[in-house]
């Protein structure tokens, strides 16, 4: 299982500050851990994150096309974890608030 709290920090620390190695790292650890997840919102953000690679793996960088991405993730996230009654419900809205957090700091 990802770690919330490490992917949390990465995000509060600055979205332009990880590498693209270490976001792709991080990216494919939430997918391998949302594919085992039987809700259809999960399947939309698995989707959302290979797009997200693909703009990462690019050889210019759309930042606008990023930052959309991983606004519209956040917000994908927060209503996931208002769903789901897991004990990690509070960790999943954290997240969703965090990767939309940075997209919109990213953008100042």
């Amino acid at each position: 299982m990802p770690q919330f709290d490490a992917t949390i920090k990465h995000l509060k620390e600055g979205i332009k500050s990880m590498t693209v190695s270490a976001a792709v790292k991080n990216i494919e650890g939430w997918e391998a851990t949302l594919e085992k997840v039987e809700e259809p919102a999960a399947k939309t953000i698995v989707k959302d994150l290979e797009n997200l690679k693909k703009h990462l793996h690019a050889k210019e960088l759309d930042s606008e096309a990023i930052r959309k991405l991983v606004i519209k993730l956040g917000k994908e996230t927060v209503a996931i974890g208002k769903k789901t009654d897991s004990k990690n419900a509070s960790k999943i809205q954290a997240l969703g608030e965090a990767l939309g957090h940075s997209a919109e700091t990213a953008a100042a």
